[in-house]
């Protein structure tokens, strides 16, 4: 997605309570870069009033995020949608946001309130906006 296309994605949806954004920054190279505070500074630059977490790997032993592993993701920006019973529907590198947009659109149920899965983890930093 990329913070160009989360930017437009949580545009679209900002008055759609049944759609939650939440990002993560996972780091399995570049530590020093892609830091906490870059995290931070991102998410202030794009304006994205979305929950986001840090989830490092460890440098040493070249293990990945278990958020990675969860979601069996391939790099940065990697892109998951969930649909409201807890079923991955998207998992990939690339989404051009008419197409998220029009599949989160046919997620949506008519009416009804949606559970988001809690994905917190405790070897993740959140900050929230």
């Amino acid at each position: 997605m990329g913070f160009p296309t989360l930017q437009k994605l949580t545009k679209a949806f900002k008055n759609v309570d049944q759609v939650k954004f939440f990002a993560v920054q996972t780091v399995f190279e570049g530590y020093d870069y892609n830091s906490q505070d870059k995290l931070r500074k991102n998410q202030l630059e794009w304006d994205l009033k979305i929950p986001m977490a840090h989830a490092a790997g460890n440098p040493q032993t070249h293990e990945i995020p278990e958020i990675m592993r969860k979601y069996r993701s391939g790099g940065t920006p990697w892109k998951v949608i969930i649909d409201p019973h807890g079923k991955v529907v998207y998992n990939h590198f690339h989404i051009e946001p008419p197409k998220a947009v029009a599949l989160i659109e046919r997620l949506l149920p008519n009416g009804e309130d949606t559970d988001v899965p809690n994905t917190k983890s405790q070897s993740m930093i959140y900050y929230e906006n």
